[in-house]
């Protein structure tokens, strides 16, 4: 082969361009919002078993049934009972509230821990969404999840209650004052369960070792609260362990705005103010916003 060949490779390092025909992209360049509500709605989707086997949707479909069943006894027994008193917003979200957390037991896992096994974190950090849309976008995510199970099944308790009243219109117009409260609590659930969730699946990459930690310190706790409380009742401090029970928290914060927990008794126990409760929760959301944040910092990628 001759040295004037235009085909002969110099010597030392080589290396060739191939033109295989990729066309260049000519759309719209959406940016940061779109890529954040983009992540938001996969990680709904993918924590749904949405476009995954169908094996994947089986336990959300059961969770969903398991909330809607309470739902329907607590009407039905209304319509034929109307003075029973018995489909009380508290009591609702006392039967449930086990439900929605396994719902964030299971989900919050999904959301986070696969990213992290599949190193896809360095793809995500290196396109327009930044660290902190990242969390956010997970959080938004989580939360509005959790509300179509935490929300919506109280808002049609709060229309079942009305409409199997005398005058359901009236019962309406008197009663409005209960649906934001709904709202209001069905949302803070959302956010502090999905919040918390989530912060706990961001320490490990493995969905079966979050979903274990998450479901067996919502028992511990739980139970350790409770049986504090009724150890300890002779101690003015004790009432404050209610704090370490949620259920119990968000009973009592549901007591405050509705008054129809009157036969639970740790939050009769605990008698704690309304300002209290809220404080704390809130308190919860932005420690675990707080460490989700320091878990995607820069130094952890993988």
């Amino acid at each position: 082969m001759s040295a004037d060949n235009p085909t002969t490779p110099p010597a030392g390092r080589y290396g060739e361009v191939f033109d295989r025909g990729y066309a260049h992209y000519t759309g719209d360049r959406l940016g940061r919002k779109q890529a954040f509500r983009s992540l938001v709605g996969y990680s709904m989707k993918r924590a749904l078993g949405i476009r995954k086997s169908w094996t994947a949707k089986i336990l959300p479909f059961l969770l969903y049934t398991a909330a809607v069943v309470p739902l329907v006894i607590m009407i039905g027994v209304s319509a034929l009972v109307p003075d029973a008193g018995f489909a009380s917003y508290s009591d609702y979200l006392a039967a449930i509230f086990l439900i929605v957390g396994i719902f964030v037991a299971t989900a919050a896992p999904e959301m986070l821990c696969v990213d992290r096994r599949e190193r896809t974190l360095p793809l995500y950090f290196s396109r327009a969404i930044a660290r902190f849309d990242y969390v956010i976008a997970k959080i938004v995510a989580m939360t509005l999840l959790t509300m179509t199970l935490s929300m919506v099944p109280s808002i049609i308790l709060w229309f079942g209650r009305q409409l199997v009243s005398d005058s359901p219109w009236q019962a309406m117009r008197d009663n409005i004052g209960d649906l934001w409260r709904v709202v209001f609590v069905g949302a803070l659930i959302a956010l502090v369960l999905g919040t918390g969730g989530l912060m706990i699946s961001s320490f490990t990459d493995r969905k079966g070792v979050a979903v274990t930690v998450i479901v067996i310190g919502f028992v511990i706790v739980t139970g350790m609260a409770n049986v504090g409380l009724e150890l300890l009742e002779e101690y003015d401090w004790s009432r404050y362990l209610i704090l370490f029970s949620i259920q119990d928290t968000f009973v009592a914060i549901s007591d405050h705005l509705f008054r129809d927990a009157a036969d639970w008794g740790a939050v009769q126990q605990a008698d704690l103010s309304l300002p209290l409760y809220l404080g704390y929760v809130l308190a919860l959301v932005v420690i675990g916003i707080l460490v989700l944040r320091w878990r995607y910092s820069p130094r952890d990628e993988s």
